[in-house]
């Protein structure tokens, strides 16, 4: 089998091609509903928090409920801070930089937007993709990350790693 060049297009892209861009162009709209919902979750939460609070203090095992607490609090105030974080990233960095580019099938500019690390190219969304997976507990960069991957490893053009 030989291998891809830079201008040949790969058969199996076109298998999912519209899987990807479907992915890509919803990707910020999808983000906006995690981030939404992490929002909710973390302000439920923290609601629920503070009435187990007042109700161990009021049966008097507050300080035995207290690492509980305090670590539900934590926890919530992430979700939080990750929905308002996501919520931003999808807005400001995503939907111009990443689904606005996968609706016009610029392939060029995604597979170039990079970070250079030395010799090393490193895509800008595959960062941007973890960083979000963090946020959202390990699901919610998944519409940035797969349409990445697909690009990368079964694109039309090959990726360069390396300048």
């Amino acid at each position: 089998m030989a291998s891809k060049t830079k201008s040949e297009k790969s058969s199996s892209w076109d298998s999912v091609e519209g899987l990807a861009s479907f992915i890509g162009e919803w990707a910020w709209i999808i983000l906006m509903i995690e981030g939404v919902i992490f929002l909710f979750w973390g302000i439920w939460g923290l609601s629920w928090v503070g009435f187990w609070g007042v109700t161990a203090q009021q049966v008097g095992i507050g300080a035995y409920a207290a690492a509980n607490i305090a670590y539900s609090t934590f926890l919530y105030t992430l979700d939080i801070v990750g929905g308002i974080t996501t919520i931003i990233i999808a807005i400001v960095v995503v939907r111009p930089r990443f689904s606005n580019k996968w609706s016009e099938k610029d392939y060029d500019f995604l597979l170039n937007d990079v970070l250079e690390v030395g010799k090393a190219r490193i895509p800008k969304f595959l960062i941007i993709g973890i960083v979000i997976e963090i946020l959202t507990n390990f699901w919610g960069g998944l519409v940035i990350l797969l349409p990445l991957f697909l690009l990368i490893f079964m694109g039309p053009k090959e990726y360069n790693w390396k300048k």
